[in-house]
């Protein structure tokens, strides 16, 4: 089955974002950082995006994550709190705008975003598949994606929400196939998954970071 970009996927449900806010000039994206651990993180966070590009970006919620990531820089895998914050935004310059300031702001590598593409605009850049599981345990999935190097080094990361154990996966096109092996490996169910199609990138923000997807 074709989508988006010739995404080839395996099959499993296709969900459609929403922005869930009242403005309809924009469209919902996501952005993955690094949380400081701070108890102000979340509203100094949340002001940096919107400042960051004045006018082309609202925060319209956020969901803290446990995450693990590799640096193909330093051959290293790490665990860490992280957050997603949902976003509405009106085009991808503002998005990579907000990333990069975020970025900057609280000294990181980089900064994971993505840009939800709509079905009905085929070709408009959507590279990437974001992948999500019900419960899925975060100790399982470490192991997992720790013991498979092909994992780490294409998907470069991955987390589990604290509040309901949902597995994320931001994956390239061409990797969906390696996500779902992933997933099977973490203990998850691929045919509980959903898979949404957009723009994936890495907002390289300082000069040693995560390679590019």
């Amino acid at each position: 089955m074709w989508f988006l970009a010739f995404c080839v996927v395996p099959p499993a449900p296709l969900v459609s974002a929403d922005p869930g806010t009242e403005r309809r000039d924009c469209r919902p994206a996501e952005l993955f950082t690094t949380d400081t651990g701070s108890p102000l993180f979340e509203l100094q966070a949340t002001t940096t995006i919107v400042t960051g590009a004045p006018f082309g970006v609202a925060v319209t919620g956020s969901t803290p994550l446990d995450g693990v990531f590799w640096s193909e820089d330093r051959q290293q895998i790490t665990f860490e709190r992280s957050r997603e914050f949902h976003l509405c935004i009106t085009d991808a310059a503002t998005l990579h705008a907000a990333a990069e300031a975020l970025g900057h702001q609280f000294d990181q590598d980089a900064v994971l975003t993505f840009d939800y593409q709509p079905q009905s605009a085929p070709g408009d850049g959507a590279n990437g598949v974001a992948v999500t599981v019900p419960d899925v345990d975060f100790g399982r999935f470490g192991e997992a994606f720790a013991a498979d190097p092909t994992a780490r080094r294409r998907l470069l990361g991955g987390s589990v929400t604290t509040t309901d154990r949902t597995l994320i996966l931001i994956a390239d096109c061409d990797d969906v196939d390696l996500a779902r092996r992933l997933v099977q490996e973490s203990g998850g169910s691929w045919e509980s998954a959903t898979l949404a199609f957009g723009r994936r990138e890495f907002v390289q923000t300082a000069e040693v970071g995560s390679a590019s997807p």
